[in-house]
């Protein structure tokens, strides 16, 4: 007998076998079997899992997901989760964004660290505001998990990690992290121990001396500007080593005074000539930050983002600014029905259309326009849409008056059929937003709850589903959840015309008004 072996199936095996005292001979033997009741080729291993673990009256967790490492992410990734401890946090820079000088960004730098490196993390517009807020919490030696990031490839070739208007930010437990990742106190390196090349030292040492500040202008007219001071070891042993923390404007290394013990987070050792003498110096930039003032750090950048919160923000496009403005009375176009939906709560019918073009309309009908939308317009009929509106950057349309959305007879070879869209789960778009239709079986039971949003407590049911090439969830939200409530384990289903998203790494499908969920006998 022969299982597919990988990580995450081994791991439900484990989890399965714990939870039902079966050993894991006899859930593989399980596993076939219901392969092969099923019906041969439709079900992945881990797909049978499921509805083995289901028959068996267990719960196995299916979203359970290690964050990446750092030492794994490759460049041009999507959706990437990462848990990370937090080390430093560099200063927020407005910006003024290509090719508009009136439209303004915000960057930071977000130093992390793991078991297995270092990383900077750019974070862009709104991201820098959140991992400022206080009810984040967030501070350095905390570990945070990181959703919806992505990657870019940089000027050294490696990987760079970003983080968007769509990222998230979360703070953990240390337990909860899921990797080991050694506290700050473990990194904690004192002046006189730390040796040339060493980078994103945390170095915590006695002030010695007064603080300088300079600035001068380079040769390229650029101005530059540095704060020096002596540290010496916390206890008096050793010598004193040099400080240089470069283009750094926070107010808190002003409150700094001789005598005062602190942690100076992101710094490295260089060996630099001064005054002809040639030594080991340690060297910060905009991202070091000092680890027993770093409230009052975080309170000083939170209020230099305000000129991006309250001023430059308003300059950027609102959606309906970017939008296109239709004519009073849109022209008609003709397309094929490729999924309908009829709502009874607001007695409204929901289409999805398709032209020649490939473009896919979300079309509304109301009112009149109903009428003729019975079971007579069936998925794959040509219609001629005439709509009372039509927004030309998203192709939603309304329409309200009397045969608005009519049958047509005429043949259109190169509009594509309903079947175009169907997929396999291994098939799914890599992009947000696309279109699809899959042919599934349920592996869970639905699952319905309230969810707290910025609109207050929504409904949200949810399935797991697969084909023989992979599990996908598939989520309805608020009148949507209804759809997904009458299916149950080992169902067979058609997904009409749903939306692929992605979420910590992971795709999932949701339903829109114009998605059908059909339960019966597939083929094959």
């Amino acid at each position: 007998m022969t299982v597919v072996s990988d990580n995450r199936f081994e791991d439900l095996i484990s989890e399965l076998s714990g939870s039902s005292n079966l050993d894991r001979e006899a859930l593989l033997k399980l596993i076939q079997e219901k392969k092969a009741k099923v019906g041969a080729g439709y079900l992945t291993d881990q797909g049978a899992l499921f509805l083995v673990a289901s028959d068996l009256g267990v719960s196995v967790d299916y979203d359970h997901q290690k964050p990446a490492s750092l030492s794994q992410l490759e460049a041009d990734q999507r959706s990437v989760t990462i848990v990370g401890r937090f080390l430093s946090l560099g200063i927020p820079k407005i910006f003024a964004r290509k090719g508009d000088s009136t439209s303004k960004g915000l960057l930071s730098k977000l130093i992390i660290c793991d078991s297995t490196g270092t990383a900077v993390v750019s974070l862009w517009d709104n991201a820098a505001v959140k991992i400022l807020d206080s009810a984040l919490g967030v501070k350095p030696g905390d570990v945070v998990k990181i959703s919806d990031a992505y990657t870019r490839r940089g000027l050294d070739g490696r990987a760079e990690l970003n983080v968007g208007e769509k990222g998230h930010f979360e703070n953990l437990q240390d337990g909860d992290a899921g990797t080991k990742i050694d506290p700050i106190e473990k990194l904690v390196v004192f002046p006189s121990t730390i040796s040339e090349g060493g980078r994103s030292l945390v170095v915590r040492g006695k002030i010695s001396g007064e603080l300088r500040r300079s600035s001068f202008t380079k040769s390229d007219g650029t101005t530059s500007s540095f704060t020096s001071f002596s540290m010496g070891d916390e206890l008096g042993t050793g010598g004193l080593t040099r400080v240089v923390i470069w283009n750094n404007p926070s107010p808190v290394f002003e409150r700094l005074r001789a005598g005062d013990v602190v942690t100076l987070l992101n710094v490295r050792a260089k060996i630099s000539t001064f005054q002809n003498s040639a030594a080991l110096e340690i060297h910060g930039d905009e991202t070091t930050c000092v680890k027993e003032f770093y409230n009052e750090t975080r309170l000083w950048m939170l209020d230099k983002t305000k000129e991006f919160s309250l001023g430059s923000r308003s300059s950027i496009p609102s959606v309906e600014e970017k939008m296109e403005v239709s004519p009073a009375r849109p022209l008609p176009f003709i397309g094929r029905v490729i999924s309908k939906r009829y709502s009874p709560g607001d007695s409204k019918y929901h289409l999805l259309l398709l032209d020649s073009q490939k473009r896919k309309f979300s079309v509304t009908a109301s009112e009149e326009a109903t009428k003729n939308l019975g079971e007579d317009l069936a998925n794959d009929c040509l219609v001629i849409c005439k709509p009372d509106s039509l927004d030309q950057a998203t192709f939603r349309a309304t329409c309200t008056t009397a045969n608005s959305v009519s049958k047509v007879a005429a043949k259109r070879p190169d509009i594509p059929s309903a079947s175009s869209l169907f997929v396999k789960v291994e098939e799914l778009p890599r992009e947000e937003g696309a279109v699809v239709s899959l042919e599934l079986i349920c592996l869970s039971d639905h699952v319905s709850r309230e969810i707290q949003t910025k609109d207050g407590l929504v409904k949200r049911s949810e399935l797991t589903v697969a084909d023989h090439t992979g599990e996908v969830k598939v989520f309805g939200w608020r009148n949507l959840s209804k759809l997904l409530e009458d299916f149950s384990a080992g169902d067979k289903i058609i997904l009409r015309a749903v939306e692929t998203q992605i979420f910590e790494g992971r795709k999932f499908l949701l339903l829109k008004n114009y998605s059908t969920v059909e339960k019966r006998a597939i083929s094959g």
